[in-house]
Order: structure tokens, then sequence, then C-alpha cells
């Protein structure tokens, strides 16, 4: 299983993923389930394209392709049955078929998993001539099962043509329960205010999709690839509320209320991408040209009602209620040239225009919210390899990145009555100016990077948090002036012997925020750092053994995090002629995921930690079926 941590308090960059080559044109949530529901076993690796293609060259999170594993000639098959002390468990299995020009791949499963944790909040409200105390705390109990299924079919028509297909059904039907207690305090630390508040939500999120390639290959250096796709989702989210208030002894006030969100949400999207790339007949100028058309629409309905008493009848909470359709289109044209100017020394350079068309169709107000601007993305490198392996790449790009309907969705969520978060439809699109250079040497025990980048954000948005009367915060999404981003990373492997292998990574973000956001928003410069170290050592052909170990912080504007470790230890055995495969895994066994933060407004000061029960002690068990083609096939 892949996880791919998405953190919007701290505002990290979504990076654009690849499957095969091919974009993956989905949402968050869609995407999630996706990346979590594709088993390790079916992946080849993950590549990391600090130098993408021009297609890529704008994203501003960075380009990852996972390749995924493509079959031997003949049929075979594999079927993993798993199990963890953290109450979860999965069962996966994939078939695969490969004869001359026809290959298809046929991976399915479900998985169940269930998360433990707890956390608190301390808030100090701060007001012009008093201040008083904010105490929150709760316990969590999240319950997933993930059913999916991916279809991959290739098919060589013949050496110049080739037709790929895909198809992808994801599903995510959970069970949440949420406990929380909110405690008032004034200054001198006497409770005066005391209440409980329950959350139960369950919910479904449905995810078919597809998607089709046609590739043709002309003279040497010469492609041409069409990629098509569509996809659709339907999530359902069900939430009931019921708050009791009691007297600061603890003794029950008779006074309670219940309420009831239901949040309906459908999404589907198409997607058209053209590439053409032709080299020149002096086999030293590549051209690169492009289109990429995008389209998604999602339709959110919310109702929200309370309990009426003492009829006991559920009435609409027209406040707190939505429907609306929200659609987005990108189109996209480029182009570029790659212009060798030696030998293992090349220059690239090109630009693309995208325009980007956002509505909003406000079906409660009868009213429509529309905006559309058109972005110039020039980017441009310059690469030198040696004949020792010593490689300089010296890089500009100007990237986008716009705000999705996460941060764009006005549609108000109440699950705390003290802390209000929604979504703000006049969000405009963030542009940064990039500037990157990398080094790099490979020799056959090691390789070594090292990569510095400065980066200039305008229009950043990001969350913010503001007291409101009544004692409660919000949470919305707002655009600041802007800030400047200083990194520096490195990734580097070393092969101790044939047995032994060390990788390790790793990176830190300093962010500087403009006099505005500073002296308004009190919004602080701070660092993110990210570091990750893994090893494999193979003692026989038979034997594996696997760790990782990941550390990181991440800034936030108005405060900062503490750090969060993880760590996996895998043992793998095979028996049987090497079909039958057991892994024991440790995950977390030493720490547990923890996070604290700390957020510093104008007028409050807040303290927040989350633990979440991670350690879990997983055995896997896999059996692999494989029936090779016939030697005179393979030697046709």
């Amino acid at each position: 299983m892949i996880v791919l941590f998405f953190c919007a308090e701290f505002h990290l960059v979504q990076p654009k993923i690849l499957i095969d080559d091919k974009p993956v044109e989905l949402n968050l949530q869609q995407l999630q389930d996706l990346l979590e529901s594709l088993p390790g076993s079916s992946i080849e690796k993950i590549e990391v394209m600090t130098n993408p293609p021009p297609q890529y060259a704008n994203e501003q999170g960075g380009v990852i392709n996972i390749v995924t594993q493509k079959g031997k000639v003949g049929k075979s098959g594999r079927i993993n049955v798993s199990a963890g002390t953290r109450r979860e468990g999965s069962i996966h299995g994939n078939f695969s078929y490969r004869k001359q020009g026809f290959a298809v791949s046929i991976n399915a499963g479900a998985g169940f998993n269930r998360l433990v944790g707890n956390g608190y909040s301390i808030r100090n409200n701060i007001y012009t001539d008093s201040s008083n105390f904010f105490n929150t705390t709760n316990h969590f109990t999240n319950k997933n099962w993930r059913p999916n299924l991916r279809v991959n079919m290739d098919y060589d028509i013949n050496k110049n043509n080739q037709l790929n297909f895909v198809f992808n059904y994801n599903q995510n039907s959970y069970d949440n329960f949420n406990s929380t207690e909110f405690r008032n305090f004034n200054r001198f630390n006497d409770l005066w205010k005391l209440s409980r508040r329950d959350v139960q939500n369950e919910g479904d999120h449905y995810s078919p999709g597809m998607n089709f390639t046609y590739t043709w290959k002309g003279k040497p250096g010469e492609t041409l690839k069409i990629i098509a796709g569509y996809n659709f989702s339907l999530n359902r989210s069900d939430r009931d509320f019921y708050q009791q208030y009691f007297n600061p002894d603890y003794t029950f006030s008779g006074t309670d209320s219940a309420q009831q969100q239901l949040n309906n949400t459908k999404v589907n999207g198409h997607h058209l991408r053209v590439n053409y790339d032709k080299m020149r007949d002096n086999k030293k100028t590549f051209l690169s040209f492009g289109t990429a058309y995008n389209r998604s629409n999602n339709h959110v309905v919310v109702d929200a009602s309370y309990k009426k008493k003492p009829e006991g009848i559920m009435v609409p909470l027209d406040l707190l209620s939505n429907d609306f359709w929200f659609h987005q289109t990108v189109t996209n044209i480029r182009a570029s040239v790659k212009q060798l100017l030696g030998e293992n020394f090349s220059f690239t350079a090109g630009t693309s225009a995208e325009k980007t068309d956002i509505g909003f169709e406000l079906l409660k107000e009868s009213g429509e919210v529309k905006n559309h601007y058109w972005t110039l993305l020039p980017f441009a490198n310059i690469n030198k390899t040696w004949k020792e392996k010593l490689n300089l790449t010296l890089a500009y790009r100007r990237s986008i990145r716009r705000p999705g309907i996460n941060e764009l969705n006005p549609a108000i969520d109440f699950s705390n009555p003290y802390n209000i978060r929604f979504g703000n439809e006049k969000l405009e699109a963030s542009t940064a100016h990039n500037f990157d250079f990398v080094a790099g040497r490979t020799k056959t025990k090691y390789y070594v990077n090292l990569g510095i980048g400065y980066n200039i954000v305008e229009d950043v948005f990001s969350q913010v948090r503001t007291l409101i009367p009544g004692e409660k915060t919000q949470i919305t999404w707002e655009n600041i002036s802007g800030r400047k981003e200083y990194e520096i990373s490195t990734w580097n492997g070393v092969t101790l012997s044939q047995k032994l292998k060390v990788n390790l990574s790793a990176s830190f973000i300093y962010n500087v925020y403009g006099e505005f956001d500073k002296t308004v928003r009190r919004f602080r410069d701070g660092g993110s750092f990210t570091f990750n170290l893994n090893y494999s050592f193979t003692p026989t052909d038979l034997w594996n053994i696997t760790s990782s170990f990941n550390l990181n912080r991440f800034a936030n504007p108005q405060g900062f995090a503490r750090w969060t470790t993880s760590m996996n230890i895998g043992v793998q055995r095979k028996f049987f002629a090497k079909k039958l495969v057991i892994t024991v895994n440790a995950i977390d066994p030493f720490v547990q995921q923890q996070t604290r933060s700390f957020t510093y407004a104008p007028n409050f000061n807040l303290e927040s930690f989350n633990a979440t029960q991670t350690r879990n002690y997983r055995l896997s068990v896999a059996y692999n079926f494989t029936k090779t083609a016939k030697k005179q096939v393979l030697k046709k």
C-alpha cells in the first residue's frame, strides 16, 4: 500500500502523480483512495523526477512517477493476505498475462483498518481588559473498509502503434466516532462552562474511472501520444451531533441539543492531453508540442437540521445548509525545444499558456460566481554531465497552484461549534518563480545529490484562524501577500556490499513572509524539515530485511508544529521455490504518531495535541502462481 500524506494545516504542495508515465487527473480524495489501495506487490519502482519532461515542467510540487509491474511472458498470479494487531486486515490478488503484443494485469482486493486516538487543545482568548481559557479534550475511533479494482491492458498493433486502457474502481466506507469535552475557564482558572459533544460520522465514497492512451511512433525520436480519460465519484457523509451541557460540578444542567448534517457530493470530470515530440535530422535539436484540457464538475448538497423540543422532530437549519455546483476548466498549450550543445551538454527552454475558468452556481442563493484568467508559464534548464558521472542542472520555471474544491467550498463544517470551518470561493490562484540548482554524482557503489532552491511565491492561499464574537474561532482560506522560500535537499544511496544497501534523503525549506502578514496577522517565518533513512539487507536470496525511519517538521505561518516520527521494520522469508512469501512488519514499535502545534494570533494563543495509536505488528502471507510460456514461444 502506498500512503501519501496531505496536511492542509501546514500548506504542503501536492506533487503531480503519474502512473506508468500517464497523469492521474483526480481530485484530492480520489487520488488518496487510489494510492492507498495500490498493493506494494504491483509496483516495480517509484521515480522522483528532478528534471521532468516538458509537459510537466511547470508542476509546483514536483513529479512522481509510479511504475507498475508488467508481468512476464505467460501467466502469473499472486494472492496476499495480511492482518495486524491494530485490528486491520487486507486481501489482495493479482493476475497478469502477456503474450506477444498483448498484456493484461488485474489487481483487486479489499482492506479494513481501525484507528484510535485522542487529543486536546488549550486556547487563551485575549481581550482588551481581560482574558480567559477554552480547553477541549477528545478521543476518536475511525473505521474504514476499502474495496478496489484496477485493470491495465496494453496492445501493440504494430511497431508504430500502441494502445493502453486502464480502469480503476475505489471505494471507501467509513464509520467514525468522536467525543469532545469543552471547558471554559476565567482568568482565575475557575471553570464556569462545561459541555460534551459526540459526533457520529458514517459515509461512503465510490470512485470509478478510466483512461485510454494511444501512442504512435514514427521516425526515430518522433512520438505522438494521446491520453483521454473520464472519472466519477459519489460521496455521502451523514453526521449526527449530540451535545450535553453540564454544571461546573459535572451534574447535568438539563440542556442539550441534537443536530444532523447530510452531505452528498457528486463529481465528474474528463480530460484530454496530446503530446508530440520530434527529433530533427541533425539529431541535436528536439522539439516538443502539446495541449491539454481538463474539466471537472462538483455538485454539493448539504442538508442541516436540528431536533426541536418538545415535539421531537427534525427542523431544517437553513443557515448551515447549501446547494451549489462548482465547475473548473483548465486549458493548456505549450511548446519547447531542447538543443544539444555538446557531448552530454544540453539546454531546454519553452513555455506554456494556461487558461483557467472557475464557476460557482449557488442554487440556494440563485446566484453565480465566475472567474477566468490566463497564466504564462515559461521554463528553462541547462544540464551538463561529465564522464565521471558528475551531473549539474540549473533550472527556472514559473508554476501555478490553483485552489480546489476543498479550499473553495463555502459549506460550513460545524462539527466543533466553537471552531467553525469553511472555504472561500473568492480565492485566487498562487503563482511562483522557482530557481533550482542540482548537483549529482553517480558511481557504481553510491550516488550523491544536492539541490538548492529559491522560490518567490505570489498570492499564497493559506489557512487562517481568527477569533470571532462568542468566544469562537473560525478557520478559512485567504490569499496573503506572498512569501519567499529558501530550500536545500539531498538524496543519497550507498551499496555497502551486495547484501546491504542504504538510502538517505533530507530537505529543509525556510519560509519568509511579507511585513504586512507579519504585522497584521502576526505571521512568523519558519522552516519545514523532512528526513528519511531506509536500508535493505539480503543475507541470502530467501531472506530480506528492510527498515525505514521518517522524521518531519512542518512550518505553520501562525505558529509552529513539533516533530513527528514514523518507523517500519520488515523481515521477509521465502519458501517452496520462492512461491510462498511470509513477511512480518513492526510499524512504529517505539514511538506512536503524535503532533503538537502552536498558533499565535492577534487576540488568542492556541496549543493543540493529537495522538494516534499507530503501533502495529503485521503478518502478511503471499503465494505466487506462475506459468511461463513455452520455450519455442520465447525463442520466437
